[in-house]
């Protein structure tokens, strides 16, 4: 797994899944918890409820199918050869754990009284909370594919700029082995090199503010890198190490021992 960038980081990968996982274990065996519970009221915030029995199990359930959820979406880009069923199956395991813990913490909410009541669907104001609900959510997700598709230019303009020819750059959102910054853009490339040979790769894109501290300059940061295709030429464009992680491409003009930055 990636060294994460800073402390905060650092705990949220390693040590908030431990923390709630012990206590879903520890709800479990005791039978006793806390769970937190959302109010009927949409302007009122969130508040802790002691469960007990049945209620603390659901509780510890839930901690549990988050903390899968925490530990799933950190990691390194899987290697080519990983069969497809294995990313399946992450990728179901991760979004479930999320999905069971809403599940699990609404179920208790129930047992106690608690819960949050559903609106009626047969309410003539429901057409209209999901109209305005899509609105905002579709509003989100073109704003959030530009900004992918600005991100993406400055993959395309890395491998020309090192003699290398982009056949696919796909954005992936919400991968788990994307940094853990809202900047950060993930992207899954396929790419030809200087010698023809045929590249899987995977990168972000993220904003360099040291360079330029009012809008960051957009830097490329190699994560994974794989030929799949050998090329004509024995030499190739991209520094490839013997371990599965590399930073950067070499420049066409640099030495052996001289690579672009980062």
């Amino acid at each position: 797994m990636r060294k994460p960038r800073n402390w905060f980081v650092a705990a949220l990968v390693y040590v908030l899944p431990l923390l709630l996982f012990s206590y879903g274990l520890k709800c479990i065996l005791t039978l006793h918890g806390t769970l937190t519970v959302g109010s009927t009221r949409m302007m009122r915030s969130f508040h802790l409820v002691t469960v007990h029995g049945t209620a603390a199990l659901l509780t510890g359930l839930g901690y549990i199918s988050v903390a899968i959820f925490a530990v799933l979406s950190a990691g390194d880009p899987p290697p080519e050869n990983r069969p497809w069923f294995w990313r399946v199956l992450r990728g179901v395991a991760r979004w479930g754990g999320l999905v069971g813990m809403f599940w699990f913490w609404v179920r208790a909410g129930q047992l106690i009284g608690v819960s949050p009541s559903w609106p009626d669907l047969q309410s003539p104001e429901i057409p209209i909370m999901l109209r305005l609900l899509g609105m905002c959510f579709g509003s989100v997700a073109v704003l959030a594919f530009l900004w992918a598709m600005f991100q993406r230019e400055a993959v395309k303009r890395e491998l020309l700029e090192n003699g290398c020819i982009p056949v696919h750059i796909w954005w992936r959102p919400a991968a788990y082995w994307a940094p853990f910054l809202p900047s950060d853009t993930a992207f899954r490339v396929t790419y030809r090199d200087g010698g023809g040979a045929l590249h899987k790769s995977y990168c972000a894109v993220y904003r360099s503010y040291r360079e330029s501290p009012n809008w960051g300059s957009r830097r490329v940061t190699w994560l994974r890198d794989e030929v799949v295709e050998p090329g004509s030429k024995a030499e190739s464009w991209v520094v490839v190490d013997d371990v599965p992680v590399r930073d950067r491409l070499k420049s066409p003009s640099a030495g052996p021992d001289n690579q672009l930055a980062p």
